[in-house]
């Protein structure tokens, strides 16, 4: 028999063999940054779980549906204030150019924000009351410094993410959740007040960017993203930029803005209709859901994000990179959501107390939605990598219809809040899985037609 290797010459193996084994080390450098930014997120998650039971006991869920009311508001409102130009940073080649869209997300949230201050000054007070969400009103003024605060967090994280300054997010991320809900103890055992909660939740974002800005300055974490081009070049204008990236304020804003609504909008709709403390119910429960997602979901994300970047610049295949990351995702979530899925009721009334047994209902829902959107992790953030914003945004918008559909037929037809929770959480799971489903098939097709046109270019020379 023929020795297959035969017609390989012995440069060749040995090319083959290196190749391997870069890609190889590479794959593992990968695993290691994933890995180092869980270290940092199972820290941030065990301070949680542990202080959480301490501040639901603390405050009762009357004032925690006030804060889970102001914190929805904020989070529906943040993807305005830099009109989503900071996820941008990751993508650019040069760093020069990079650290151009760093200046453009900093003027555009900083204008937006502003704007935001002098209209709520104005018309906020008129704003919530006709949304039924009167309760928000003293705390109005708190939404333009949780927008910023916000801006500078996403511009600061997606730089890092850029350098693989991995382990410095890692240490902040927990420092952070010791540091934020120290604070938010440490304050209810002077007073137990649906302002003084508020108050200290809105320094979430505040404390967060503070942390990593005082790690790059000590830093002196200048150093140049992994792989981009350092070659001289002319700094592009603000405006340049601007139009460069108008993709994303022109789709990816809105596609966030409308994911945010249709995610955070039960919790209004629940205040407005039944109360705080159906929508402190539903508040802890996502707050408690999203601590998988936290923990392994955005550490997964924020690496797999300038790895499909990469992958997309070398021209090679991403639907198995993706295939397996939903796989990973799932295998990891699978026992913490049906867990919660069987036993909620039973591990809330234990762990926060009698007074929030009902959340567990809730959460046993919730769970199964959440899930869902946590496999799809993975396929979230290779949208903007394959230019997928424009096609993603009509997605959202068909999305969030149906999610307000469900909402407000357990609101309004059903009312009961329980039905709204349930209603909310069957769309979310079929949202999730079709997301899943589209840009596993967008990714083939994306490398189909790059060999396509790579085979019309190579026949026609």
């Amino acid at each position: 028999m023929a020795d297959p290797d035969l017609s390989v010459t012995a440069p060749q193996r040995s090319s083959v063999g290196w190749r391997a084994a870069l890609q190889q080390l590479y794959r593992g450098r990968l695993v290691r940054n994933i890995l180092t930014t869980i270290s940092g997120s199972a820290g941030a998650q065990a301070i949680n779980l542990a202080l959480i039971p301490v501040i639901m006991r603390i405050y009762g869920p009357d004032a925690f549906g006030v804060v889970g009311t102001f914190q929805s508001l904020s989070i529906i409102l943040i993807p305005w204030c830099a009109l989503t130009y900071p996820m941008a940073i990751v993508l650019p080649l040069r760093d020069g150019e990079a650290r151009g869209l760093i200046r453009l997300s900093l003027l555009v949230a900083a204008v937006i924000c502003g704007a935001s201050a002098l209209l709520l000054y104005g018309f906020g007070a008129r704003f919530a009351a006709s949304l039924g969400i009167d309760i928000l009103i003293p705390y109005l003024m708190l939404l333009p410094i949780v927008m910023f605060s916000s801006a500078v967090l996403e511009i600061t994280q997606q730089w890092l993410y850029r350098t693989q300054a991995f382990s410095l997010t890692a240490r902040a991320a927990t420092l952070h959740a010791l540091l934020y809900n120290a604070t938010r103890s440490l304050a209810g055992l002077v007073q137990s007040s649906a302002p003084v909660l508020v108050v200290t939740s809105a320094l979430y974002y505040v404390i967060h960017s503070a942390l990593l800005l005082i790690g790059i300055r000590l830093r002196g974490t200048a150093q140049l993203s992994a792989g981009a081009r350092q070659v001289p070049e002319a700094p592009k204008k603000l405006r340049q930029l601007a139009a460069d990236y108008r993709d994303f304020p022109l789709y990816r804003a809105p596609q966030v803005l409308i994911n945010a609504l249709s995610v955070h909008m039960p919790t209004l709709v629940l205040a407005s209709a039944f109360g705080a403390v159906p929508a402190g119910f539903f508040a802890l429960c996502l707050q408690v859901l999203a601590m998988p997602s936290n923990f392994i979901g955005k550490a997964v994300g924020s690496v797999y994000y300038p790895r499909i970047t990469q992958t997309i610049h070398a021209r090679e295949p991403v639907t198995g990179l993706l295939v397996r990351g939903v796989a990973g995702m799932a295998l990891a979530g699978l026992v913490p959501f049906i867990t919660l899925a069987i036993a909620g009721p039973w591990l809330f009334g234990l762990a926060f107390g009698a007074q929030w047994q009902p959340a567990g209902e809730y959460a046993r829902w919730l769970a199964l939605s959440e899930f869902a959107g946590f496999i799809g992790g993975p396929c979230l953030v290779a949208v903007p990598a394959l230019s997928l914003q424009k096609r993603f945004l009509v997605v959202e918008v068909i999305s969030t219809s149906l999610r307000i559909l469900a909402v407000f037929a357990g609101a309004f037809v059903f009312k009961d809040a329980l039905a709204v929770v349930m209603a909310f959480a069957a769309a979310n799971v079929a949202i999730n899985l079709s997301m899943i489903i589209i840009v596993l098939f967008e990714g083939q097709r994306w490398y189909r037609r790059l060999e396509s046109n790579a085979s019309a270019l190579s026949s026609a020379t």
